[in-house]
C-alpha cells in the first residue's frame, strides 16, 4: 500500500511538472471548478488575489467499498472520504502556471469494516469458533484536521481553466475501535485477543496517515 501510494505521487508529480509549463495562466478574476481525485469528488471556488497569490475553498467527498484480508481475516469495508478546507497558490512566476500550494482541512475520513468468520479463526493469538467470535466491527478514523501541500498547475483556453496537481494530505494515524457479538462479546481472554486484533488492524490503516492527492479540474473563470 505504501509503496503503490509512493510512485502514484511520484507519477503525478512528475507529469504536473512536465505539462505545467505548455500552456499561459489564466485570467485575473474569481473561478469555480470541478474536480476528481483521490480525496473524492469535489469542487473548489477561488479567485486570483493578484498575479502571485490565488485563494480556494474546496469541498470533496465519495465512498469506496473494498475487500482486504488483516492476519487471514477477510474484511468488508468503506472507506467514507469527506473533507472541507482552504487552500492558499503561490505561483512563483508572476502569471504563470506553476503554483505551490497549502492549506487546512475539516478531515471526515473515517474507515467502517465488517467481518463474519464462517469457520474457526484465530483472533489475536488463539483459535475461536464463529459461534464465539460473531460478527467482527471495526471503525476507523483520523484526525479531525488535516495540514494539505502539494504543487500544481492551472492553464486555460478562453474562459475554460484546466487543473492538474499532486500533493500530500496530513490527516494523522487512524484511531480504531473494534467490537463483536458472538457469544464470547464479554469473556475477558476473547476480549483481551481482540485487542491484539485492533491494534493490527490499526497499524494497517496508519498506512494512510499521510495520504497522497493526485488531482484534476475543469473549470470556469468569470
Amino acid at each position: 500500500m505504501r509503496k503503490t501510494s509512493i510512485l502514484m505521487s511520484t507519477f503525478a508529480v512528475t507529469a504536473a511538472t512536465a505539462l505545467i509549463p505548455l500552456a499561459g495562466h489564466a485570467a485575473d478574476g474569481p473561478f469555480v471548478d470541478a474536480r476528481i481525485s483521490t480525496l473524492g469528488v469535489g469542487v473548489d471556488v477561488g479567485t486570483h488575489l493578484n498575479s502571485n497569490w490565488d485563494v480556494r475553498l474546496l469541498a470533496n467527498g465519495f465512498d469506496y467499498t473494498a475487500n482486504r484480508s488483516v492476519d487471514q481475516i477477510d474484511y468488508r469495508g468503506k472507506l467514507k472520504m469527506a473533507s472541507f478546507g482552504v487552500q492558499a497558490d503561490w505561483h512563483p512566476i508572476a502569471g504563470g502556471p506553476l503554483y505551490l500550494t497549502g492549506g487546512l482541512y475539516a478531515n471526515g475520513n473515517k474507515i467502517n469494516a465488517r467481518a463474519t468468520p464462517g469457520a474457526t479463526t484465530t483472533i489475536g493469538g488463539l483459535p475461536f469458533t464463529p459461534a464465539e467470535i460473531g460478527t467482527l466491527d471495526a471503525h476507523g478514523k483520523f484526525g479531525g484536521t488535516a495540514p494539505y501541500l502539494g504543487i500544481g498547475g492551472r492553464w486555460g483556453t478562453g474562459p475554460v481553466d484546466f487543473t492538474l496537481e499532486a500533493g500530500a494530505y496530513f490527516q494523522g494515524k487512524a484511531r480504531v475501535t473494534m467490537t463483536n457479538n458472538g457469544v464470547f462479546a464479554s469473556d475477558p481472554t476473547f476480549q483481551a485477543q481482540l485487542e491484539i486484533e485492533r491494534r493490527n488492524l490499526q497499524r494497517n490503516l496508519n498506512d494512510f496517515s499521510t495520504y497522497p492527492v493526485v488531482a484534476l479540474g475543469i473549470g470556469y473563470h468569470f
